[in-house]
C-alpha cells in the first residue's frame, strides 16, 4: 500500500472513529427530559447506525479483500452491530438510560439495509441493473 493510499485510509478512519465517538457521546447523556413519539428512537436507531455503517464500508473500500463485497459488508455489518451492543451495554451506566434489545436491532438493521445499499450503489451490478 503506497503512502498516498495509506494516509487516505488513515483519515477515513478516523472520520469514522469520529463519528463514532459522537454517538458515544450521545448515549452518554441523560434524556429523560426528551419527550419522543412511542418507538421514534428506534427509527433514530436505525438512521444512526446506518451512517455508521456506511462509514465503515466507505473506510473499507480502501481495502482489497480479494475483491469480495461480501466480506466487506460482512464485516461492516458486524463491527456496526458488535458497537450497537456495547453502545446498549453502556447505557445500563448513564442515568435514566436503559439497555434494549430492540434498539440493537434497530442498530443492526441499519447497518445492514445501509451496506447493502452501499454495495448496490458501488458496484458495476447497480449501474447493470439500471441500464436493463
Amino acid at each position: 500500500m503506497n503512502i498516498k493510499i495509506r494516509a487516505y485510509w488513515i483519515y477515513k478512519g478516523i472520520v469514522t472513529i469520529m463519528y463514532a465517538s459522537l454517538i458515544y457521546f450521545a448515549s452518554s447523556r441523560d434524556t429523560s427530559s426528551v419527550p419522543l413519539p412511542l418507538h421514534y428512537d428506534k427509527a433514530i436507531h436505525f438512521i444512526v447506525f446506518g451512517l455508521l455503517s456506511l462509514m465503515i464500508c466507505w473506510t473499507l473500500s480502501s481495502f482489497t479483500f480479494g475483491n469480495h463485497w461480501i466480506v466487506k459488508i460482512i464485516v461492516a455489518i458486524g463491527i456496526t452491530s458488535l458497537y450497537g451492543a456495547s453502545d446498549e451495554f453502556h447505557q445500563v451506566f448513564t442515568p435514566h438510560r436503559s439497555v434494549s434489545v430492540f434498539d440493537w436491532l434497530a442498530d443492526t438493521a441499519g447497518a445492514a439495509t445501509a451496506a447493502f445499499l452501499w454495495y448496490g450503489i458501488t458496484s458495476k451490478w447497480w449501474v447493470k441493473k439500471a441500464t436493463v
